[in-house]
This record gives structure tokens, sequence and C-alpha cells, in this order.
């Protein structure tokens, strides 16, 4: 897991210059106060037209060292964004098993990877707070692919927003900030229906995924617009892909 960024996914980034000739249209409009993307052709470039199907949305319940959310982060999803990014919508909720508790008006949480894990929870909620999307998501997969998270920050943002201090993102998220953001967090979680089982938790169109490594077959399965061009090639084998 020490391997630079993105090293391990070097033969689909090719399929970036594919899908390059597609991604004319101008940058999405970005929230106020968001940093915009700046790793070239790895950022979402623009949304769908309102006259297409609604994107299929995948939520992810996760928590920062559990080897199974970083491998289905970095062997799952993120191919699966940079194949499909167009009719994709990725939400990341880290928290997982995390048990949160209220002593004298403040949220004190319990990991289940132990203290640093909840630290690093509330690093990668804050980046979903004050980043653009798409850049949040990238900085995600880079911190999650690296051995030392926490030291592996600041060249993560250098490539994917080099505007945004490392030092911001950890000010909000040993503040009130991200204690805040990480209680959201625990919301959502608890929230879930059904409950969450263990993690990661993957939500597709609002059911639960059973079979994990079929994720991008299932969003080529559910788009019901124009599909890209990967998901006519998934389609040959005829595989249906079931919900848990």
């Amino acid at each position: 897991m020490a391997s630079p960024p993105l090293l391990l996914f070097l033969p689909l980034l090719l399929l970036l210059e594919v899908a390059a000739a597609a991604r004319a249209s101008p940058l999405e409009i970005l929230p106020e106060g968001a940093a915009p993307c700046e790793a070239g052709e790895l950022c979402l470039q623009a949304p769908l037209r309102k006259s297409d199907p609604p994107p299929i949305n995948v939520s992810v319940y996760y928590e920062s060292l559990c080897p199974g959310c970083r491998y289905f982060l970095i062997r799952e999803l993120f191919p699966t964004w940079l194949m499909v990014w167009e009719i994709l919508n990725v939400t990341l909720v880290p928290y997982g098993n995390a048990q949160e508790q209220n002593i004298s008006g403040r949220w004190e949480f319990t990991c289940q990877h132990g203290e640093q894990e909840c630290k690093l929870n509330k690093v990668e909620a804050c980046l979903l707070d004050q980043l653009e999307r798409s850049t949040a998501f990238l900085t995600i997969v880079c911190l999650e692919e690296m051995d030392d998270m926490e030291r592996n920050l600041k060249p993560c943002l250098q490539i994917y927003a080099p505007k945004v201090s490392p030092d911001s993102i950890m000010e909000c998220a040993t503040g009130d900030r991200g204690m805040q953001l990480l209680h959201i967090n625990a919301q959502l979680t608890d929230a879930l229906q059904p409950p969450h089982e263990y993690v990661p938790w993957v939500v597709v169109n609002g059911k639960p995924m059973k079979e994990k490594d079929q994720l991008l077959r299932l969003v080529c399965q559910l788009y019901q617009g124009e599909k890209p061009d990967v998901c006519q090639l998934i389609a040959s084998s005829h595989k249906e892909v079931c919900f848990k």
C-alpha cells in the first residue's frame, strides 16, 4: 500500500483517453467556497443533461482503516467511477462500526480500529465537506492507498487540490467541525434501513448491494439512459447482479 498515488491504476487511466472526446463540456458549477479539482482529465467535467435519466446513486458506509473498505474503494469503486462517472453519483460516509456518546454536550467516538481511525474518519469527512465532490473523492482514494494516511494528506492534496492547505483539513478534523461532521455520519449510518451488518456497506439506489465485486455491472444494468460504451461490453456476458 506504499505505492505512489494511482500507480496501481495506470492501465485504467488509459481509458480516460477514450472518454476525453466526450468531455468537452465546461466544468460543473461548484458549491460556494468549494475547492475545484485540478487533476486534469481525472476531474468530473460536466453533469448529466436535464433530459437524461437520473444517475445511479452509490452510497458507501465505511471506516477509514478497515482493510475491506480500503480494498473496495481502491479496487472496485474507483475503477467503476473512472469508467462510468457520467452516470454515477457517489456518496461516501466515513463512520462504519464506530460508536458515539454525548459527554457534557460534546460527541466522543470509539472506532473499530482505534483512535487513529476516528481521526482519519474526521479527516475524510472534512475533505468531503470542504472540497468539490470529485476532488474529495479522488483525494480520499489517494489517501486510502497509503500506509500512513495522515502523513500523505499533503501529497494527495498537492495532486488534486494544491491550493488547499492540509493544515486547514487537520484543523477541521481536530476541531468542532470535524466532531459535528462525524456525528452527522453517525446519524446517517444509524438511520440505514435495513441496518448495516458489516463494512463496507454499499447501497445502490436505496438497496444494499450483495455482490460488491460487481459494482460496474450493476450500475450499467440499472441505468435507464444511453449507456457508456463499457456497459455494452459488460452486457454481452448476460449476468444479472443481485441486491441483498
